[in-house]
C-alpha cells in the first residue's frame, strides 16, 4: 500500500498549536499513534508529518487544514494557571473551547457591532458587589419553579442587558465548571454536562470575574482552599443567588431538615450544597452538620444521567441566544451565506437549517 507523502508544515506553528491545545508531546504522540520522539523532531524541523497525520491534527485541534500552512498561529487568550492539586493542568477540550469562544465572540462582534457593557463597582466586598449588581440590573429576588427556569432567566438577563454572550460547551473536565473571556464582546462558557443549578452558580462566579475586569475559570469544589480572587467570586455568586437577608426571613425559627433545605434550594434555583453553605454562613447550621450533609450529598460531582439528548437544544446552547439571533439576522439579510453561517454555528447542515429557521 502506498504511503502518505510527508508534508512540510511550519515547526513553529505545529509546536504552538500543540501547546495552545494543552497537549504534552507524549499525549499528542498517543493521539497520532507515533512516538514522543517523533513529535519533538517534527517541532524542531528535523522530521515531517504525513498529509494523513496533518489532517488528523486538524481534527484533534479543531482547526482548518490551511491553518498549518499560515504565517502565524491564531492568538489564544490566557486564563489563570489553574491546576488541580497544583499539578493537573487544564485538559485539551478546555483549550478547544477557549478558541471556539474567542472565534464566536469575534464573529458576532463583526456581524452585529455589539459590545458588552460590564459595569464597574470599585472597592466593593463580595456582598456589596452582589447587592450593587442586583440593583444595577433592577431585578428583585425571583422565585423559580425549577433550576432550568432560573438558569434561562439569568442567561437572558445577562445577554439582553449587558451584552455578555453565554454559551455551553462539552468541557469534559470533572474539575472545570466554566470560564470567562473578557473582550469587546465578553463570553461566559458553561460546562454543558453540569446540572442547571451547578451551571447557575458557575455563571455568577464568572460574572464576578468580569466585574473585576479579568478572565476567569471556575471550579465548584467548595471544600478546596482557593486564592483570594476565587474566594471572592464564590462569595459573590452565593450572595447574589441567595442573599442572606432574604434567606434569614425564610428560615426564621424553623428546624433544619433535608426537606426544608431541598425546598429552599429549588426556590432559589441553586444546588443543595450551595444552600447548605448559605445556611452555614447564616449560622443556621453548624459546620459539623454541614460536613455530615456533604457526605450524603456531594453535588460537586453531580452529572446528568443517561438518556436521549435533545441535540437541537444542545447546539442552540453551544452557540447561545445572542449569537444565534445575530447569525440568523445576518443570513436573512444576505450579509453572510449559508456556508458562512454553518461555519460560525459549528454544526452540520441538518441542524444549521433548523437553528436558522
Amino acid at each position: 500500500m502506498r504511503k502518505s507523502a510527508k508534508i512540510k508544515a511550519s515547526p513553529h506553528l505545529l509546536k504552538k498549536f500543540r501547546e495552545n491545545s494543552g497537549y504534552t508531546e507524549e499525549e499528542l504522540a498517543n493521539k497520532l499513534g507515533v512516538t514522543a520522539e517523533k513529535i519533538v523532531k517534527v517541532e524542531k524541523g528535523e522530521d515531517s508529518f504525513t498529509l494523513t497525520q496533518i489532517k488528523k491534527l486538524a481534527d484533534i485541534y479543531k482547526v482548518p487544514l490551511a491553518a498549518f500552512f499560515s504565517k502565524e498561529v491564531p492568538d489564544v487568550p490566557s486564563l489563570p494557571d489553574y491546576r488541580i492539586n497544583r499539578e493537573k493542568k487544564l485538559n485539551p477540550e478546555v483549550f478547544v473551547a477557549i478558541r471556539r469562544a474567542k472565534y464566536l465572540s469575534e464573529e458576532i462582534r463583526e456581524l452585529s457591532g455589539k459590545k458588552s457593557e460590564v459595569p464597574s463597582f470599585p472597592d466593593s466586598s463580595p456582598e456589596e458587589l452582589a447587592k450593587k449588581f442586583r440593583e444595577y440590573l433592577k431585578i428583585e429576588i425571583p422565585k423559580f419553579k425549577n433550576p432550568n427556569e432560573a438558569l434561562e432567566f439569568y442567561k437572558n438577563i445577562l445577554e439582553d442587558r449587558l451584552g455578555i454572550m453565554v454559551v455551553e460547551y462539552p468541557l469534559k473536565a470533572e474539575d472545570v465548571r466554566a470560564f470567562s473571556l473578557r473582550s469587546d464582546l465578553s463570553v461566559i462558557v458553561l460546562n454543558e454536562s453540569d446540572e442547571p443549578q451547578v451551571k447557575l452558580f458557575s455563571l455568577f462566579h464568572e460574572i464576578a470575574h468580569l466585574l473585576k475586569h479579568g478572565n476567569g475559570i471556575c471550579s465548584i469544589d467548595v471544600s478546596e482552599e482557593r486564592d483570594e480572587i476565587e474566594r471572592f467570586c464564590n462569595k459573590f455568586a452565593a450572595e447574589f443567588l441567595v442573599p442572606l437577608e432574604d434567606l434569614k426571613k425564610r428560615v426564621e425559627d424553623r428546624e433544619p431538615s433535608d426537606k426544608l433545605i431541598s425546598k429552599l434550594a429549588r426556590l432559589y434555583g441553586v444546588s443543595t450544597q450551595v444552600m447548605m453553605l448559605r445556611l452555614l454562613d447564616l449560622k443556621y447550621i453548624t459546620r459539623e452538620v454541614y460536613y455530615k450533609f456533604k457526605e450524603r450529598f456531594d453535588e460537586s460531582k453531580l452529572k446528568r444521567k443517561g438518556g436521549r439528548r435533545d441535540w437541537e437544544k444542545t447546539y442552540s446552547n453551544r452557540v447561545g441566544k445572542m449569537a444565534l439571533s445575530e447569525i440568523s439576522r445576518a443570513y436573512r439579510k444576505g450579509d453572510i451565506s449559508f456556508f458562512e453561517a454553518v461555519k460560525i454555528l459549528d454544526v452540520n447542515t441538518k441542524y444549521a437549517e433548523k437553528l436558522l429557521g
